[in-house]
């Protein structure tokens, strides 16, 4: 009797449980698939959630809820685990399940990937993850990094896979669209730019292109509202900055600019064009054939985490977004980076993996099982704490993130 391959996705954040929810849709109804999130201070809100699951055919009432300690072998039924989740978290799920499984019959499968560009390479992600099965990149480009980055490190790595965003959707390059913008949807990056004045001065640009540009709708579409959790903290939220420089009498009474949430198809409109400093979202623009721009003001380069863009031919300046001067993006790049044609490869694998798993064909690398069986305290702590203390630890969160990160900056 043929059995459905069984696949559980863990997420513990808004991009991560996107991640988790698309990939799972995309493997199809072939696969008997469940979606947990994990109980951690960076838990997406109720919207969030329902912006991971919308336009997908999972259900957002089938989502579970757990914690890191219920994870081991007796309490994973499925063959593979995705664990689309922040590095300690992966870590963490992976030692609690290579411990309490045999090393030369193991049944789970451990599989892994980033929630958007992760290029260049990092050491510190991948180590996070390196203890898997699998690994999967989402451009050739991810792919090349990852494998010159693996090289010099001896031991176990998982295998090296490359599929594509699930979120992206044309087959190859994607669509271009000509005609009228009639409206800019600008993506925040929680991390950059890092200062104030440059996050100010991107406000700023926005109000002028509204201003320079009549009947032009200016959206700022946000992750989260100023204290709402996501995936990384963010110092200076755009809503309320955009209310201390209104009370500053920097920009108007009456700001051309609105801030929306929920789903970023819903915020890409027939007529919008993107801008961003450094956002997935950019790739989701372009695959709906959308004019884009990566802002290029602040820099180039890993610290503004939109070094993946260089060759791109959509780096813009704000002087060209405030003319709606939008480039056409280079066809040799979108090859290289996120728009190659798929070719079922990764599925084949997967099942594969599941077969083995079922099988209780996978063995656990000695190095590795050594490994997570000394995971530095400090990051389990990070993991492993009770449903009240991540309470707390999320209204610290957002106590730091409005007022009182103010309050504690004029008493230090």
């Amino acid at each position: 009797m043929f059995v459905n391959p069984s696949i559980l996705a863990i997420a513990d954040s808004d991009s991560y449980l996107k991640l988790a929810v698309t990939f799972l849709d995309r493997l199809g109804p072939a696969w008997d698939r469940r979606v947990a999130l994990v109980r951690t201070p960076v838990m997406p809100t109720e919207e969030q959630i329902a912006a991971a699951f919308a336009g997908t055919s999972l259900d957002q009432r089938d989502l579970q809820f757990m914690t890191l300690h219920q994870l081991n072998a007796d309490s994973i039924p499925e063959d593979i685990v995705f664990a689309a989740a922040t590095g300690p978290v992966v870590a963490e799920a992976y030692s609690r399940i290579l411990r309490s499984e045999p090393a030369q019959a193991r049944r789970t499968a451990l599989v892994s990937a980033l929630p958007g560009v992760a290029y260049p390479a990092t050491a510190k992600g991948w180590n996070y993850r390196r203890a898997g099965d699998a690994f999967i990149c989402h451009s050739h480009a991810e792919a090349r990094d990852f494998s010159f980055m693996t090289e010099e490190q001896p031991g176990h790595h998982p295998t090296i896979m490359v599929s594509k965003l699930p979120f992206l959707y044309s087959a190859g390059f994607p669509p271009v669209t000509h005609g009228e913008i009639r409206r800019v949807v600008f993506a925040p990056q929680a991390k950059v730019p890092y200062t104030r004045e440059d996050r100010e001065k991107i406000l700023l640009a926005l109000e002028r292109a509204a201003r320079l540009n009549p009947g032009l709708e200016v959206v700022v579409k946000l992750r989260a509202r100023a204290g709402e959790p996501q995936t990384h903290l963010e110092a200076f939220p755009y809503d309320q900055l955009c209310d201390e420089l209104q009370a500053a009498g920097r920009l108007g009474p009456h700001s051309h600019l609105r801030f929306e949430t929920g789903t970023m198809s819903n915020a890409l409109t027939p007529g919008s064009a993107l801008v961003t400093v450094s956002s997935t979202a950019a790739l989701e623009s372009l695959d709906r054939g959308l004019p884009t721009m990566i802002l290029s003001d602040f820099g180039v380069n890993e610290q503004m985490i939109n070094e993946v863009f260089r060759g791109s031919n959509i780096l813009g300046t704000m002087d060209e977004l405030e003319a709606l001067n939008f480039p056409v993006p280079a066809k040799a790049w979108l090859r290289e980076n996120y728009f190659h044609r798929m070719d079922g490869s990764v599925h084949e694998s997967m099942s594969i993996l599941a077969y083995q798993a079922r099988q209780g064909r996978l063995v656990t690398d000695a190095e590795i099982l050594a490994l997570v069986r000394n995971q530095p305290m400090r990051q389990r702590l990070r993991t492993a704490l009770p449903t009240p203390v991540v309470r707390i630890l999320q209204k610290i969160r957002r106590f730091l993130n409005n007022d009182g990160r103010q309050d504690l900056k004029s008493s230090s």
